[in-house]
C-alpha cells in the first residue's frame, strides 16, 4: 500500500509559502500599489460627494463623466490656430521645462563649480543667487512678457529663472559639505584638478544634487503652468484656463489631474536617475 501511494513533491508547500511571504512583504512597500489606492479612495469620495449632491456636477463634473470624457480622443479646446488639445499641451509644456531646467542646471553648475575654484568671486556670486532664490517665479512673469514676449521663450526663461538660486545654493551647499578629509588625501596623492572633481567631487555631491533638481522640477513646473495661465498662449496651463473661460469644467478636471500624474511621473523618474547614479558613484 506504501508502495502504491503517489510521492509528494517536497518542494511545493515551501515555495508557496515563500511567494505568499514575499508577496506580503511587497504589498506594505510597493508605491504604486498606495498611489492607485489613494487615487481610487479620491474618485469614489468625489463620485460620491456628487451623488450626495454635497458637490456641484456643474462646476465639479463626477468621475462618471470626467473619466469617459478623458478617454474619448475628443480633449480640444478653442478655434483655429489657437485650438490645442491635451497630448499637444502637456508636450509644449513638458519641453519648457526640461529646456528651462536644463539650461538653469547648467549655469548653476558653472556658477558653483566657478564659487568653489575662485574664492573671490564666490563672495559675487553668492548675494546674487541668495537674492534671486526667494523671488516666486510668479514675480518673473510681467517682466518676461513685457521684455521677452508671450512665446515659448518666456515659459523657457521664467523656468530657467525659477531654478537658478535654488539650484546654485542646493549645488554650492553640498560641495561645501564634502569631508575636508577626502580632499586632503587626494591633494597628497598628487591629484589633477580635473581627476579631484570628477572621481571625488562630482560623486559626493550625486545625493543632494539629485535632490535639488527633484525639488526644483516641482518649482518650475509650477513656475511654467502659472506662466502659461497668466499670457502665453499655449502648453497645458493655457489650455486649462480657456477651458474655465469656455466653461468646460471637464477639461478643467482633466487638466488638472493631468498636471498632477505627470509631476509624479517626473518625481519617479528622477528618483530612480538618482538611485541609478548612486549605484555609478559607489
Amino acid at each position: 500500500m506504501q508502495a502504491m501511494q503517489q510521492p509528494r513533491s517536497p518542494g511545493k508547500p515551501g515555495q508557496q509559502t515563500a511567494l505568499i511571504n514575499r508577496f506580503t512583504r511587497w504589498i506594505p512597500q510597493s508605491n504604486l500599489l498606495w498611489f492607485c489606492l489613494a487615487w481610487l479612495l479620491i474618485i469614489l469620495l468625489w463620485e460620491f460627494g456628487s451623488w450626495m449632491e454635497w458637490l456641484n456636477p456643474q462646476i465639479l463634473p463626477p468621475p462618471s463623466q470626467t473619466l469617459p470624457y478623458a478617454l474619448s480622443g475628443n480633449i480640444s479646446i478653442g478655434f483655429g490656430q489657437q485650438k490645442t488639445g491635451l497630448l499637444e499641451a502637456t508636450t509644449i509644456t513638458l519641453a519648457r521645462v526640461g529646456t528651462g531646467m536644463l539650461a538653469g542646471l547648467l549655469v548653476a553648475s558653472c556658477l558653483a563649480v566657478t564659487a568653489i575654484e575662485l574664492p573671490v568671486l564666490r563672495r559675487l556670486i553668492l548675494p546674487i543667487v541668495q537674492s534671486l532664490a526667494p523671488i516666486a517665479p510668479v514675480a518673473w512673469i510681467p517682466f518676461t512678457i513685457a521684455v521677452i514676449g508671450i512665446g515659448g521663450q518666456a515659459a523657457i526663461f521664467i523656468v530657467f529663472m525659477a531654478v537658478l538660486g535654488t539650484m546654485s545654493l542646493s549645488l554650492i551647499a553640498a560641495l561645501d559639505d564634502i569631508p575636508a578629509e577626502y580632499l586632503k588625501i587626494a591633494r597628497s596623492l598628487g591629484t589633477s584638478r580635473i581627476r579631484m572633481w570628477w572621481h571625488i567631487r562630482l560623486p559626493a555631491i550625486v545625493p543632494g544634487a539629485m535632490t535639488a533638481i527633484r525639488m526644483s522640477f516641482f518649482g518650475a513646473w509650477m513656475a511654467v503652468l502659472a506662466g502659461e495661465m497668466a499670457g502665453i498662449n499655449s502648453g497645458l496651463g493655457y489650455m486649462i484656463i480657456m477651458a474655465q473661460q469656455m466653461y468646460n469644467m471637464k477639461l478643467v478636471m482633466i487638466g488638472i489631474l493631468a498636471i498632477g500624474f505627470i509631476g509624479f511621473a517626473v518625481d519617479r523618474l528622477l528618483l530612480l536617475a538618482g538611485a541609478r547614479l548612486l549605484q555609478w558613484t559607489r
